[in-house]
């Protein structure tokens, strides 16, 4: 049976995840994160969080780790770390988007809206992201994605939360694709798994020297602060 660790900085929400009857899903929330990651010192932190969370995933057992988080925290040094999967649920929804258009947009909450935008630079999709639209609430994601399809021009459209039922909701009401990262990252993690595939050691050495304990120690001397 294969075991995936689903890591969300936040309270993922809405329906089951649609993976094989075979696969078990285990979500772990990161907690002790600021509310409102949108400068460079709290996404240090939540890369910490993140890493420490999910250091220790292939020695409890687990097969592949998604981050459920679209700012893809923690994801280059649990790469590092791992040598199962690790799946992120920004950077394989903005690819993904490619694959069914040729131009995307993406929703995000209002304070993930700066890290979405770095990370499409980071990426190398600016010449494919047709904008980058914060939202506050599910009716005005709506009008937000109506803005990004009609005056932007965007012809597929990423969700950068955590919450698959405003992403259904979408789909139903727009005319064009609507990914929801979450459950496609655990489809691309089973089929990883399936076809034997993980990281690249060429692109994620791992370390020459490992503290997880320290790692551990830090996040927790955090959250008690």
């Amino acid at each position: 049976m294969p075991r995936i660790l689903m890591i969300a900085t936040g309270a993922a929400t809405g329906t089951s995840f649609p993976v094989d009857s075979d696969t078990m899903v285990a979500l772990r929330s990161v907690s002790g994160l600021p509310d409102c990651c949108d400068n460079a010192h709290d996404w240090a932190l939540a890369d910490l969080a993140v890493l420490a969370a999910g250091q220790g995933a292939e020695a409890e057992g687990f097969d592949a780790v998604c981050l459920a988080d679209f700012g893809d925290y923690g994801a280059g040094a649990l790469r590092s770390v791992l040598g199962v999967p690790v799946v992120t649920a920004g950077r394989s929804a903005m690819l993904h988007a490619l694959t069914l258009g040729s131009r995307f947009a993406v929703l995000a909450p209002a304070p993930a809206a700066r890290r979405v935008k770095k990370l499409v630079q980071e990426y190398g999709f600016s010449g494919q992201c047709a904008a980058v639209r914060a939202f506050d609430a599910g009716g005005e994601a709506l009008a937000a994605a109506r803005v990004c399809i009609d005056e932007d021009g965007a012809d597929v459209l990423c969700l950068a939360s955590q919450d698959v039922a405003l992403a259904a909701r979408l789909a139903a009401e727009l005319p064009v694709p609507v990914i929801d990262p979450l459950p496609l990252a655990l489809k691309l993690a089973e089929s990883f798994l399936g076809l034997g595939l993980s990281q690249s050691r060429r692109a994620w050495p791992e370390p020459q020297l490992r503290k997880p304990e320290l790692i551990a120690a830090l996040v927790a001397a955090g959250e008690r602060a």
